[in-house]
């Protein structure tokens, strides 16, 4: 019995050699498993749209300047430092992403309204212009008009805004909270909401 005795405690300790690596690597496995569980949990936690890769563009262009044409006459003039083209979009677009410069021509070639912003977006299939940023539109005139965004709208020869808009006018300076609307060589504009200072000659 006592040989047997030795036999067993024997084998139970050369178990316990053996057991321990295999232990480890139990252990090592499922603490693996635990952090890859994990780490599938917190990428299923991130929003949709911050894994959404950005869209690529199919033309990047850079100190981009173009003329763009009706009939063979030059209507517009268009000058950006850099030009992305999306023409595979269902809704395809242009941007703008560091600014750009346009200038609007009438038959005879003269200068009749130019409107820059410091971002845009140019909607081929609705002929819609988006400024964004710093917008600063001048007819021939000089009549000047100032906002954070502007819409235009090329078929209806139509601006808008529903930003904060300032219009500078000979002695007038006139401000409107939203809701500014007008032609494009603001020639007739109405505004919601308006305040500001309008001088008037008394004629005797």
């Amino acid at each position: 019995m006592m040989k047997e005795r030795t036999f067993v405690t024997s084998f139970l300790q050369r178990g316990n050699l053996f057991l321990k690596p295999f232990v480890r690597f139990i252990i090592c496995t499922l603490v693996s498993v635990f952090f890859i569980s994990c780490g599938s949990k917190v990428a299923s936690d991130i929003p949709p749209d911050l894994l959404t890769s950005k869209k690529t563009p199919t033309v990047e262009a850079f100190n981009f300047e173009t003329s763009y044409t009706d009939s063979g006459v030059v209507r517009y003039f268009l000058k950006t430092p850099r030009l992305l083209i999306f023409s595979q979009e269902k809704s395809p677009y242009k941007e703008f992403p560091d600014g750009f410069h346009l200038q609007r021509y009438d038959k005879n070639k003269k200068i009749v309204s130019e409107l820059s912003a410091n971002y845009g977006k140019n909607f081929e299939i609705e002929q819609k212009w988006l400024a964004t940023g710093n917008v600063i539109m001048v007819n021939d005139k000089g009549d000047t008009l100032r906002s954070e965004e502007l819409i235009y709208l090329i078929k209806e020869d139509k601006i808008y805004s529903e930003k904060f808009v300032n219009i500078k006018k000979g002695d007038q300076d006139i401000t409107g909270s939203g809701g500014f609307e007008s032609d494009s060589q603001m020639k007739k504009w109405a505004f919601k909401q308006t305040k500001g200072h309008i001088y008037i000659t008394d004629q005797q």
